[in-house]
């Protein structure tokens, strides 16, 4: 794919494909690299109603493809992987849980649904102290969490067993 402002070669043209604009770019920079929703990357890069439009540019096959390539380009660059990151934030879930680290097994457990997409960051949040709360308390609500995850995804957690490293 041709990137910002280079013309694409005459056969795509006539195929009707077109090239990725600036602003589709800047989208795509903030969405992946700077950790943004996609609402939030829509209207930092300037779009009028950022809602619709960040659902729009997402099911845009030109800038599919880009966020694809800027995916793999991350991934060979980094050689950070989804699948990866997911069972090493399990690990790191269990192995808390296991020395009764509370805290640290449930931002594993958040940051672990974030990667797999299923728990997206709201600009309305609600704060509950747990400073006061028994750790039977605290448990049941990482159980409740972890109920809730697993009835909205299918399990693509590699077994640690069959990676190699």
């Amino acid at each position: 794919m041709p990137k910002v402002g280079e013309n694409l070669p005459k056969e795509q043209r006539e195929a009707g494909l077109k090239r990725l604009k600036p602003q589709q770019q800047q989208f795509l920079d903030y969405y992946l690299h700077k950790d943004m929703t996609q609402t939030e990357a829509a209207r930092q890069s300037g779009y009028k109603n950022p809602t619709v439009q960040a659902v729009r540019l997402l099911q845009n096959p030109v800038v599919q493809e880009r966020l694809q390539e800027m995916r793999l380009e991350a991934q060979a660059r980094f050689g950070v992987t989804i699948d990866k990151s997911i069972r090493d934030l399990k690990k790191m879930r269990d192995q808390a849980w296991e020395m009764g680290k509370i805290s640290e097994a449930l931002r594993a457990e958040e940051l672990r649904l974030k990667a797999a997409g299923l728990l997206v960051n709201k600009q309305h949040v609600v704060k509950e102290d747990i400073t006061a709360s028994t750790k039977e308390a605290i448990s049941e609500k990482l159980a409740e969490y972890k109920r809730l995850a697993e009835s909205r995804m299918n399990n693509v957690t590699p077994d640690i067993d069959v990676i190699e490293h």
